[in-house]
């Protein structure tokens, strides 16, 4: 197990993968290193809190033994929307701050916990879905993407390589800050398309719309042009955020065609900027309707915009939901929710996020199911 040891204040402080913060009370380090060791003190010691080294948020690991499922939320786990293309986000928290953020991601105002999940864990759960699945769809793509950076979890290289023995395409979204050139190239073969966001070609612009002084524009660029030249796919995603980024777009366009982004799929998937309950509205963006979107975009080049069809992805008979919406249940609060307010609660091997509650972990709740679409649930406490 690969360690950064340090003392802070009363705390000894573990880091694991540059991610997992590990924290422990020196009155009782020395208990525990006693009874289990160094690295069994980690693992073992009862008096430990758990956070996200970069976003420094509570962070909760998930393992097959933790007894959670990783179906019913939409922040960790699988999600299955009812088509051959499964989501696979096996981690939460990023290292940017976007100033558009649909999910209020790297320094937050609303998120206060992070989630990790157990490499074998997600693997075996995967898998049982894939067989599933292929019962009812031919071909399977895995997509790991999240409310973060994919890139961040410590064991991403062993999950594609593993994921491409079970899925027939498997791709993954990044803002691509901390990929590097050998990782490409180790990847080659086993990931069939990176989806990497760029915002902007202009460095003022770039640093501003991803809300870090220190993002470096070039490194994008040219971990861009090694994508390309690999066997790997590239398809360039950025968030088109009016009054920021109107006179990017096109330039970017220019640049994905020039290095050859695109060689199966579409080369460009450009988003529209859309406000969100809790995410993200950067000061002063301008309104645009999807009528003008897809107009402008049609102007540009017809063929961005795009289509299921353009990814090959088809209808395949979603995984048996376990509630109905309306349906009153009694939920044990488990763990708590990625916003304040929110908790998890476990029960018919689903997680449910229960919202809007003050409850504890522990405490029991009468709730009424208020969201079952794609296997995510929500209730509300009655």
């Amino acid at each position: 197990m690969k360690y950064e040891k340090r003392l802070e204040g009363d705390d000894v402080v573990f880091i694991l993968h540059g991610l997992i913060e590990v924290r422990i009370p020196k009155k009782f380090y020395e208990k525990c290193r006693q009874r289990y060791g160094e690295e069994g003190t980690i693992s073992f010691c009862p008096y430990k809190s758990i956070y996200n080294a970069i976003t420094k948020r509570r962070l909760y690991y998930i393992s097959k033994e933790s007894n959670v499922p990783l179906i019913g939320h939409n922040a960790f786990g699988i999600i299955d929307r009812g088509t051959n293309l499964l989501q696979v986000r096996p981690i939460t928290g990023c290292n940017l701050n976007c100033i558009f953020c649909s999910v209020d991601e790297g320094i937050s105002k609303t998120r206060i916990t992070d989630y990790i999940v157990d490499l074998d864990y997600i693997l075996e759960e995967f898998e049982k879905i894939v067989e599933y699945k292929r019962k009812y769809c031919k071909s399977i793509e895995a997509h790991i993407d999240g409310q973060g950076e994919p890139f961040l979890y410590p064991w991403i290289e062993e999950l594609i390589k593993s994921l491409s023995e079970m899925a027939d395409v498997v791709s993954i979204q990044t803002n691509g800050s901390v990929l590097t050139k050998k990782m490409i190239r180790r990847l080659d073969g086993y990931l069939d398309r990176i989806n990497l966001s760029i915002h902007s070609l202009n460095e003022r612009k770039a640093k501003l719309l991803v809300g870090k002084k220190d993002y470096d524009l070039q490194h994008i660029v040219e971990i861009a042009k090694e994508i390309s030249s690999s066997n790997i796919d590239l398809l360039i995603a950025p968030v088109w955020v009016p009054g920021y980024n109107d006179d990017d777009i096109q330039e970017i366009i220019e640049f994905g065609k020039r290095i050859g982004a695109g060689k199966k799929w579409k080369a460009f998937g450009i988003q529209k900027f859309v406000k969100y309950r809790f995410g993200r509205i950067p000061k002063g963006v301008k309104r645009m309707d999807f009528r003008t979107f897809f107009k402008k975009l049609e102007e540009m080049d017809k063929s961005l915009i795009l289509s299921r069809e353009d990814f090959g992805i088809v209808k395949c008979k979603e995984l048996p939901k376990k509630f109905r919406v309306g349906e009153k249940v009694k939920l044990k609060l488990e763990m708590h929710g990625r916003i304040k307010g929110e908790m998890i609660a476990i029960a018919r091997e689903r997680v449910i996020q229960v919202v809007d509650t003050n409850k504890k972990i522990g405490d029991y709740v009468n709730a009424r199911i208020t969201r079952n679409k794609d296997n995510i649930y929500v209730a509300k406490e009655i």
